[in-house]
């Protein structure tokens, strides 16, 4: 888990059914399933007002909700590409 700042008790139980919800779709089998749970992770975050965090957001496609992610690396930029839509999504290395 990243480091917690002084949240409420509301936004701390969101943060945690947020990884909660990560772990099962990582687990889950049914694509469609998993595709569930990370966009009830997302509404429980926009709900709470908590931002999911950095290391999360990486691990699937925004656009399609698809875990099938490419992570590779280029100068200062990490580049994840949904191996399902062809989306890409450009982080800072930094």
């Amino acid at each position: 888990m990243i480091k917690e700042k002084k949240l409420a008790g509301k936004q701390k139980t969101a943060l945690e059914r947020i990884y909660r919800l990560f772990e099962l779709a990582e687990k889950q089998k049914d694509e469609k399933l998993a595709k569930r749970y990370l966009m009830l992770a997302k509404r429980i975050g926009e709900k709470v007002n908590v931002k999911i965090p950095k290391e999360l957001k990486q691990k699937y496609c925004k656009k399609c909700y698809s875990l099938k992610v490419k992570a590779r690396k280029e100068k200062e930029f990490l580049i994840i590409t949904c191996e399902s839509c062809g989306q890409e999504k450009r982080y800072s290395a930094k």
